[in-house]
């Protein structure tokens, strides 16, 4: 990993600035390198991960700070020169560690008695990238976009949905932006969560007690060019609002 690249983006973190193409890591190894670098750098903790795919299948996670952790009701200042990407999403919260390397591989079943709860969760993106022609690998570096994550309500009861069939709902301004059912691009949003884990190279400590699991957008790509009140539900969880300003 490049030093002068690692102290970029630790920049662009800190101050909420930009990157050029540049400054794109060659490698996902780098991108991980990069985003663990950061957090280290500016003294952040981890409040929890955002799983997902690489472009070719590779399970792939960013760490969420736990700074950037708001509860439902709560209000986030968007950067005037850049739009907001709002995501709804089911998050597991794990009540037991889920360590790298397991003598087998984790199941439904394992990741499932791990948790304490699942929630509702509305992700904040906020690409200090390029929002065209910036590789996956830089993309990862930057955390996914990741800025900031509003939890909303849980269930004890996770066992008995149909995470694959909820119906969700997304209000933008109180206008019905999204109502669907299902919506996640691996089918079953646990999927991710379940392929991370067993392929965990984070260098930072990997899934732990305590942390958000948030496992992927249940709604379409919504790109807020200015502030707005959101609020969504997804069925059988709960209903969570934020204010954008």
């Amino acid at each position: 990993m490049r030093a002068a690249r690692l102290q970029s983006f630790i920049e662009a973190r800190r101050t909420r600035g930009l990157l050029g193409l540049d400054q794109a890591p060659d490698t996902l190894e780098e991108a991980f390198a990069i985003s663990a670098g950061m957090i280290k750098a500016l003294g952040q903790e981890i409040g929890g991960w955002k799983v997902g795919y690489a472009p070719d299948g590779t399970p792939v996670a960013s760490p969420m700070y736990a700074s950037g952790f708001l509860k439902s009701g709560d209000a986030w200042t968007m950067k005037a020169d850049r739009p907001m990407i709002p995501e709804i999403e089911i998050a597991v919260r794990l009540a037991r560690d889920l360590p790298a390397n397991p003598a087998r591989p984790y199941t439904r079943a394992d990741i499932e008695d791990a948790a304490s709860d699942y929630l509702i969760g509305v992700e904040l993106i906020e690409r200090r990238i390029p929002m065209k022609g910036a590789p996956f690998a830089m993309n990862l570096a930057d955390d996914l976009g990741n800025v900031g994550y509003v939890i909303g309500p849980a269930t004890h009861d996770y066992r008995a949905l149909d995470l694959s069939n909820l119906r969700c709902q997304f209000w933008i301004n109180g206008e019905l932006s999204v109502d669907r059912r299902g919506g996640h691009p691996a089918g079953d949003p646990l999927k991710p969560m379940i392929d991370w884990a067993n392929a965990q190279q984070d260098h930072l400590g990997g899934l732990r007690a305590g942390q958000v699991v948030t496992l992927g957008s249940l709604t379409p790509l919504v790109i807020m060019p200015g502030p707005g009140a959101l609020e969504a539900e997804i069925e059988g969880i709960g209903r969570i609002t934020v204010t954008i300003r």
